[in-house]
């Protein structure tokens, strides 16, 4: 009857859809292979270092990172060189000038040498004639690039260096007598006394010409002390009206 053929049909269809087809098997088969794969590949850990793939020539052309090349025109002033004053900087300890001064005074030798060589080398360049000409090639001058003023400024540079430095080593001198006598009388049982900065000064200028006098004489203070008279002439001179100074 009808019922029956319906029924018939409804299960012949049924069947039909239960059988895979060829090309299903085909795509069951490539997921499988595709999601083995994905299982044997191992998670890297996060506390792996970076890597950098060596398929980017970049890289390797533009050399190791420098953190000043921000991209911003701003410099973070990174791994930068920067000069340091032993005697400035308390990284490099306490500087004792004294012991500085017999550690490196080889060095005050070497200096002269060069000032008595330079002033030879002046002398040849100021004599004229056959004789400077015979002074200048003994000295090596014919030939270079050595000119007399050249010569000129590093001997006025040098002798100017020299002066500075016996000038800071007679006030450093004058200073540690002018201590030295202060440490004494608290030794002796007078008391801490603290001098004003005018008394400070008069103690230092009379050790500084105690000072002369022991390297010099008295010649050599009366040179000093004629030398500072001019001196204070000449700035009060400076404060003078223009009408008054004669």
């Amino acid at each position: 009857s009808e019922r029956l053929r319906k029924a018939r049909k409804n299960n012949h269809d049924s069947d039909s859809s239960s059988v895979p087809s060829s090309s299903d098997d085909d795509s069951s088969v490539e997921e499988a292979t595709s999601n083995k794969g994905k299982q044997t590949k191992k998670k890297k850990s996060k506390h792996a270092p970076t890597e950098v793939s060596s398929k980017r020539r970049d890289f390797f052309a533009r050399g190791r990172p420098d953190l000043n090349s921000s991209g911003i025109g701003v410099s973070v002033g990174a791994n930068k060189y920067k000069p340091r004053d032993p005697r400035m900087v308390s990284l490099s300890g306490h500087l004792d000038e004294d012991v500085f001064d017999k550690r490196y005074g080889f060095l005050d030798d070497v200096q002269e040498a060069e000032i008595a060589k330079l002033k030879k080398r002046v002398s040849a360049w100021k004599t004229t004639g056959n004789k400077g000409q015979k002074a200048r090639k003994k000295l090596g001058l014919t030939q270079g690039n050595d000119t007399f003023e050249n010569d000129q400024e590093e001997l006025t540079r040098l002798i100017q260096e020299v002066a500075e430095r016996k000038k800071a080593n007679l006030v450093r001198a004058a200073k540690q007598t002018v201590k030295k006598k202060l440490r004494e009388d608290v030794a002796s049982g007078k008391g801490v006394y603290y001098p004003k900065r005018s008394e400070l000064r008069k103690m230092e200028l009379e050790a500084k010409f105690e000072e002369i006098r022991k390297r010099g004489g008295d010649e050599a203070v009366d040179k000093a002390i004629a030398k500072r008279r001019k001196k204070n002439v000449a700035k009060s001179h400076k404060l003078m009206p223009s009408h008054m100074v004669k």
